[in-house]
């Protein structure tokens, strides 16, 4: 197998590990016979490091399984202050705040190491201040914010090229021939500014998704009746594109396709294939970001998150409190469920659901 972009014999020592779906946003189909170690360094990771930051923040809610490392953190602000969403979706705040009222120190923090370290620095100035004795009077408070406020943005230029390189990938890794795609590296490499890489916009969707699933496609499809060669690329559901390959294509009719599901970790087979209609393509697709269309598919996937969110979260406040409940009263001594066990089952698991979930019946 030769590097599709030098041409040079790919071997043992030159072979390199390219994930096709970035592996920042969960894609776990890679392949070591598409590009060679130089030709990787030279594409280099800043396009689609660009990608992976702009859709970081949905990997960070859906705490996205990767090879390596965890989603970054996302900042958010609630009521002014600065807010940490850690993947999963669990809050803190991004730093300590301090506000002095007279002659008294208001000290808010995540963490008593973060307390500690505030006030240390205040001891600098008020050596009276007892350090130990103000963290054993401090209050501890665990609640859950109505709201966070998150910036999310999509597209660019390097967005664009990181697609382009998928969409290449995705063709040479089925067997495409790399003379397909030399015009498009010139683009994704940044040298060149235009490529027929488009935002898709579809009325409805191109297929069906349960309501809880979240699937990064790809979809290559060769048309030599109508003469197109194309890749679909839908991440997260919602950020759809076409990356045109050839738009006078002769060869053989090609299909292939590729459905990952971020939530369960599992490729989902699709008895029919995708098919989009061409009229379809024509009209729904443009270089430019729709905006209102983009805060609409926004919706519609924070939602679908959201339910998801809420349904690991249920299953973690029930199996956390059966977790309890078996340590404060071993099976081994009693292998019955007491009045007193579900007593203390049912108080655990009220308590923790009126904390998730309390802001959800909170009136505008």
């Amino acid at each position: 197998m030769k590097c599709y972009v030098c041409d040079e014999e790919i071997t043992s020592e030159n072979e390199t590990e390219e994930h096709i779906l970035l592996n920042a946003i969960g894609g776990k189909l890679k392949s070591k016979k598409l590009i060679c170690k130089g030709c990787n360094s030279d594409f280099g990771s800043k396009i689609d490091d660009s990608l992976a930051r702009q859709l970081n923040p949905i990997a960070n809610l859906l705490d996205i399984k990767r090879d390596r490392g965890n989603p970054q953190n996302v900042k958010g602000t609630y009521n002014n202050k600065d807010i940490l969403i850690e993947p999963g979706g669990k809050l803190k705040l991004a730093r300590p705040y301090v506000e002095k009222n007279e002659n008294m120190f208001h000290i808010e923090a995540s963490s008593e190491r973060q307390a500690k370290e505030v006030l240390k620095g205040l001891k600098r100035k008020h050596p009276e201040i007892n350090i130990d004795e103000q963290i054993k009077n401090a209050g501890r408070n665990k609640s859950y914010l109505p709201s966070v406020k998150i910036n999310m943005d999509f597209g660019g230029e390097e967005a664009s090229r990181a697609l382009c390189k998928m969409a290449v990938n995705f063709f040479i890794y089925h067997g495409g021939k790399p003379e397909e795609v030399k015009h498009l590296l010139p683009y994704i490499k940044g040298s060149e500014e235009e490529a027929e890489v488009y935002f898709y916009y579809p009325k409805s969707e191109v297929f069906y998704k349960g309501e809880k699933e979240v699937l990064h496609t790809l979809i290559l499809a060769g048309d030599p009746q109508r003469k197109y060669l194309y890749v679909y690329v839908e991440l997260f559901n919602e950020f759809k594109m076409v990356v045109y390959i050839n738009r006078e294509y002769e060869g053989e009719a090609i299909y292939q396709s590729y459905h990952y599901n971020v939530v369960t970790n599992e490729v989902v087979e699709y008895d029919e294939p995708v098919r989009i209609p061409p009229q379809q393509l024509k009209r729904y697709k443009s270089k430019n970001i729709d905006v209102k269309k983009f805060e609409e598919r926004m919706k519609h996937l924070l939602q679908r998150v959201d339910k998801i969110i809420v349904d690991k979260r249920i299953n973690q406040i029930t199996t956390n409190a059966m977790k309890e409940m078996t340590e404060k009263y071993p099976q081994e001594e009693n292998p019955y469920i007491t009045k007193e066990m579900c007593a203390f089952l049912a108080n655990r698991v009220a308590k923790e659901f009126v904390l998730s979930f309390q802001h959800r019946f909170i009136e505008n």
